[in-house]
């Protein structure tokens, strides 16, 4: 992503209401877009400010639109809250990207109220929480988009040491096969199947906690990191069989140990905290839930793969899809 954009342009009135991507560029690169909690100036990554050009753009797309000659069709002075609910209604958003995309525009249209461009915010008082079907919050319950997931990977530890290499095995595996913490510090070297035609992997997981013997699948995306993992595992000849191990003397991670790596790999992949508040791997298996029943698995396959003693346990995931979202698909896969 260049940073070679004067981020003057977004100080011009002129340009927020004539060109306003070409503003809202600007104004991303710059280091008044973000701080930290300090209050401090925070620099976005590049795959950050690529993200939010493109949310940005779909909207001034789809909403100002845009005249022969190139300027829009309506300002953003003209903007109310109907054009936004629209705009997030027409696009079927999850809840997530949903939230993510108020919490932008309330941001974007603060610095034209402050520039006194607009009178008001529409998109203030659009992010509060939707019920579920059944009326009760699910704001326990969070999970990761699929572009979220996306720099979640790019973000996993990439050091040379077998300790980065097995944290970030581990990490994949948790998101790619929806594992629980107490399930993936007890794995062992034997429960890794074979490298199936697709890519994939199925490991045979045993009773952790309240769970009960199941079989997961872990996605091709996780598998090869988990298969690399594995070998390297092997070429140490590290004691014990435990596939995860806390240090050289094989013993068994600390659960406190796995949170603190998946919350500093959120935190590197630039998920937000006032968006995603439970940092911990519970957020990655519901990730993997939501994924997988959006892709089409069935919710027996589903449960199956998350070792569910009752189907109303994967019956709750399911109320958190969109409607039409969702396509079963034979529980063989």
């Amino acid at each position: 992503m260049s940073r070679q954009t004067p981020i003057s342009l977004f100080d011009s009135p002129d340009t927020w209401l004539n060109a306003p991507k070409e503003a809202f560029a600007s104004w991303v690169v710059s280091d008044r877009f973000a701080t930290t909690r300090r209050g401090d100036p925070q620099v976005l990554r590049d795959s950050s400010i690529k993200v939010y050009r493109a949310m940005f753009g779909k909207f001034a797309d789809q909403v100002l639109g845009t005249t022969s000659e190139g300027r829009p069709e309506k300002s953003l002075r003209e903007v109310g809250v109907d054009d936004i609910r629209r705009f997030l209604d027409a696009n079927r958003l999850n809840k997530g990207i949903r939230h993510r995309y108020v919490r932008l525009l309330e941001r974007t249209f603060d610095l034209l109220l402050g520039k006194g461009l607009v009178d008001s915010n529409p998109a203030r008082g659009l992010a509060v929480a939707q019920p579920t079907r059944s009326g009760k919050g699910n704001d326990r319950t969070q999970w990761l988009s699929a572009e979220q997931q996306a720099a979640v990977l790019a973000a996993l530890p990439q050091g040379e040491g077998w300790k980065d290499q097995r944290s970030r095995a581990m990490i994949a595996t948790v998101l790619a096969g929806g594992l629980k913490v107490s399930e993936v510090i007890r794995l062992s070297l034997s429960n890794v199947g074979m490298k199936q035609e697709d890519g994939s992997v199925f490991i045979d997981v045993y009773p952790g906690g309240a769970g009960r013997w199941h079989r997961t699948r872990v996605a091709a995306f996780g598998a090869g990191m988990l298969l690399q993992w594995v070998a390297l595992r092997k070429s140490l000849q590290l004691p014990g069989n435990l596939l995860f191990p806390a240090g050289p003397t094989g013993a068994v991670l600390h659960p406190a140990t796995v949170y603190r790596q998946v919350k500093a790999v959120l935190a590197a992949a630039g998920v937000p905290e006032e968006q995603i508040k439970r940092r911990g791997a519970r957020t990655l298996r519901n990730s993997f839930a939501l994924r997988e029943l959006e892709d089409g698995a069935s919710p027996a396959l589903v449960g199956e793969y998350l070792g569910h003693r009752a189907d109303r346990s994967t019956r709750y995931y399911t109320e958190l899809l969109p409607r039409g979202r969702g396509r079963a698909r034979p529980t063989g896969d």
